[in-house]
């Protein structure tokens, strides 16, 4: 996708800006524009770059990098025609001891993104039947066509995520504004949002609920015990089907999940039981209390810290003290199982109901915490 970059006029050291996007948006009297600081770029007044001879989706400029630069970090964005700016973060590079190319994949009009429904998913590791599977692209998705979404989050009762109609409570957490929220305001990088939903038999919701998310029967609830089933699904179904229909990034580093109350509980016990898959877990308002508490007893009592999984605990006062204490005996355990304190997030949401009014209203925590905006890719220059 990326192409040669060409060797361009000769320097003692050189950074090229290469930029990707698709001409077909773009009108034909139109041209990219860079404006930053360092390397002589200005926020005030942009650097016109020149079009690719060997694609007509990238634009070129060489920037001249003297020893003095080398560790600065660079910051830029691009405009078309030197008036409409770049949504989202500044790119950003630190100027390496050698010359490179810096690919940007900018978008300049989508503040935006789209919720897709994939209806009836066959689900052959649960014996329940199918499950809806609701995917958010965010706003770049389908406006710069050459870019790869970096980050994919798993969420569960998908049917609570964006449309207040088909969520339990009747209110949604409103996912795809929370994003756009946070990558409109610079503060994080796009995310592809996976919200996989619960048995389509909602008046046997709950009871799903306390099948699928938790990973040991509770005697007194006299269910449970189906999350790897569950999990099964997600890893051998959905996620072959995401890469497989989506412009995704697939390696572990780019996989996340999150959920709350028993989707709280099933998304820690992903990220503690199969730290190969999953890099980043989010846990919000987590039922920690599921069959005597025994995740915090048992589960990550016996199994070793997951130690490049990043953790996200939550829960809300108006929730009351119990769960608060689930949760604190949670972060305890973990630490004591020699987590990584670096890896394990906490938040103590002052207002927070155990309801999707809630979640929503915070979901933003774990966005800044999991996608703060990453630096823009290099690569080597060809050789002479």
């Amino acid at each position: 996708m990326e192409g040669p970059v060409p060797r361009m006029a000769s320097s003692l050291h050189t950074l090229v800006i290469v930029a990707h996007y698709p001409s077909t948006k773009l009108s034909a009297s139109s041209s990219l524009f860079l404006r930053g600081d360092g390397l002589g770029l200005s926020w005030d007044r942009g650097v016109r770059l020149e079009r690719s001879k060997t694609s007509p989706d990238q634009w070129l400029t060489e920037l001249n990098v003297a020893s003095s630069d080398v560790g600065i970090l660079l910051q830029f964005k691009l405009l078309v025609d030197d008036s409409v700016w770049q949504i989202g973060a500044n790119e950003r590079a630190i100027v390496p001891a050698r010359s490179v190319a810096v690919d940007a994949f900018p978008f300049f009009y989508s503040r935006s993104g789209r919720v897709d429904a994939i209806r009836s998913v066959t689900a052959p590791q649960l014996a329940d039947g199918t499950r809806d599977i609701f995917v958010y692209t965010p706003p770049s998705y389908h406006e710069n066509t050459l870019k790869t979404i970096q980050h994919v989050l798993f969420m569960h009762d998908g049917q609570n995520l964006f449309d207040a109609s088909t969520s339990t409570s009747g209110t949604a957490w409103r996912c795809d504004s929370v994003v756009e929220k946070t990558v409109n305001g610079m503060l994080t990088d796009e995310v592809l949002i996976v919200g996989v939903s619960v048995h389509p038999d909602r008046s046997q919701e709950l009871h799903h609920r306390k099948t699928d998310y938790t990973h040991s029967v509770d005697p007194k609830e006299a269910v449970g015990g189906n999350a790897d089933s569950y999990l099964n699904f997600l890893q051998e179904t959905v996620w072959p089907l995401i890469k497989s229909t989506y412009r995704v990034r697939s390696d572990r580093d780019a996989l996340g999940m999150c959920g709350s109350s028993l989707g709280g509980l099933v998304s820690a016990y992903a990220g503690w039981t199969r730290p190969a898959l999953w890099s980043k877990v989010a846990c919000m308002s987590s039922s920690f209390w599921w069959n005597n508490r025994d995740f915090a007893s048992a589960v990550v009592k016996n199994s070793p810290a997951p130690q490049a999984t990043k953790f996200y605990l939550d829960y809300g006062v108006l929730e009351g003290p119990e769960r608060q204490t689930h949760t604190m005996e949670v972060r305890e355990a973990m630490l004591a199982a020699v987590l990584s304190a670096d890896n394990l997030f906490y938040f103590l949401d002052q207002s927070g109901r155990h309801h999707e009014s809630s979640w929503g209203a915070r979901f933003e925590m774990p966005l800044l915490r999991f996608y703060p905006p990453s630096p823009t890719p290099t690569r080597p220059l060809p050789s002479e």
